[in-house]
């Protein structure tokens, strides 16, 4: 059975092309990573959430070997879902199947090899890593929806034999350029941003407008093959959640309590951008402490919510303190959890815009802050010895008194430049030594 579904998973082996429909629009940020990184020999995967765009960004890589020379039976495509018994025995059975069927030979020939849902073979790991010792000449490339276990796996077997890149749904500017909108490179320099701010203000209400729409539906890159807000909430409410929950954590973790996993899940759509503790999740949900602190964290490794945790240099103090929990896409979070006021839209926005940049470092985090009078500051992005908050005021006025919580932390930590993301307010100010821009959301998630 799976013979036919690898000959028709694999087209190129016959026209020397990857069909149009399965490439999609190029995201040319990640694309470039992945490509950057087929030459090694360390085993790559790619990671992110169910539907966040990792198989397309797969043909595309496939349609890239092909366009620069790759010999089209030199490239095999396996999806994980396709096996009966997904094990070990089953992926080697059908990789063996590909280089017969091509006269290939994966020790002797540069075979680029894509596995699809890798999480769901259970040994895959073992398998690699004895492909990898034995020095064969061929790339693996897996992807995998939920990152916990491929993280474990790879920890336990595979350390120093592999690399991650981490696929997030479609940031604003991506969502521009999936409309045919191209933004100009922007970095976080009001300067700068002044420039680009008034070249763009003649497409302003367009901009608004796909803004709107963006905090409304998400940033799953299949919207745009619905385009229609009443069935794309049923298919996030009835397929996503389903595959998301049930698929990708009930079936791989062996959850005991799938209900109580799911009303967690539908708590912190309601509540994205709110501090919470475990115990007043467990009393909203009816269940125990610790298992709802370990289905948070299934959630959280499986990237569909994300903490953040208090800013302090004591790491023991932070673990004592509150977190901040958000949720992965706003269009999910809204199909399941119901509609927030926008002000948490737009900081749930500005939170995964900021997640997504620190990713790219290798000790970037995203924190929250508060002084003890319980003023907050939203959002500070440490990477390297660099601190930058960003307080989230979804408005068009703001006045100085208003910015107690992120002026506190700037004087405690010694930090001269803020950042305040507004519904339509540009401008800067120096209030008191310290820097502050103020930055239109819009234009805020154009940046990095």
């Amino acid at each position: 059975m799976y013979e036919r579904n690898i000959l028709e998973r694999n087209p190129w082996w016959v026209s020397g092309n990857v069909p149009e429909e399965l490439t999609g629009i190029n995201r040319s940020e990640y694309l470039g990573k992945i490509t950057g990184r087929l030459k090694d020999r360390k085993l790559l995967a790619i990671l992110g959430i169910r539907r966040s765009g990792k198989s397309t960004l797969i043909y595309q890589s496939i349609k890239y070997l092909l366009d620069n020379g790759t010999d089209p039976k030199n490239i095999f495509y396996l999806n994980a879902d396709d096996f009966k018994k997904p094990g070990r025995d089953e992926l080697e059975e059908a990789l063996d199947f590909c280089q017969q069927k091509n006269l290939v030979s994966l020790k002797d020939t540069k075979i680029y090899v894509f596995v699809d849902e890798i999480q769901n073979i259970s040994g895959w790991q073992l398998l690699l890593k004895k492909y990898y010792d034995l020095r064969y000449a061929s790339k693996f490339i897996v992807s995998g929806s939920s990152s916990s276990l491929i993280y474990k796996n790879s920890s336990e077997s595979l350390a120093g034999r592999i690399s991650f890149i981490d696929v997030f749904p479609l940031t604003f500017r991506e969502f521009l350029q999936f409309n045919s909108i191209e933004i100009p490179e922007a970095t976080l320099d009001f300067h700068s941003l002044k420039r680009i701010y008034y070249d763009l203000l003649p497409k302003g209400n367009e901009i608004a407008g796909f803004l709107s729409q963006y905090l409304n539906v998400g940033g799953f890159p299949e919207w745009f093959e619905v385009k229609n807000e009443e069935v794309w909430f049923k298919i996030l409410v009835e397929e996503y959640t389903s595959l998301l929950i049930y698929k990708d954590i009930v079936r791989v973790f062996s959850i005991r309590d799938p209900l109580l996993l799911e009303s967690v899940f539908r708590f912190v759509a309601a509540h994205s951008g709110e501090r919470f503790s475990y115990l007043g999740i467990a009393k909203q949900n009816d269940g125990d402490k610790e298992t709802s602190k370990q289905y948070i964290f299934h959630l959280a490794r499986s990237h569909l919510v994300h903490l953040s945790d208090f800013y302090t240099k004591s790491k023991k103090a932070s673990e004592r303190k509150e977190k901040k929990i958000y949720f992965c896409d706003t269009g999910l979070k809204n199909s399941i959890g119901g509609y927030q006021d926008i002000g948490f839209d737009a900081e749930t926005s500005v939170f995964l815009h900021c997640l997504k940049h620190v990713s790219g470092y290798p000790l970037g985090k995203v924190f929250y802050w508060l002084d003890k009078k319980k003023n907050e500051t939203d959002i500070v992005m440490s990477y390297g010895s660099e601190l930058i908050p960003v307080e989230v005021k979804y408005r068009s006025s703001i006045q100085d008194s208003e910015l107690k919580g992120i002026m506190g932390f700037c004087q405690d930590f010694g930090v001269k430049n803020a950042y305040v993301v507004t519904k339509t307010l540009f401008e800067e100010r120096d209030i008191e030594g310290i820097r502050f821009s103020f930055i239109p959301l819009w234009l805020f998630l154009l940046v990095f």
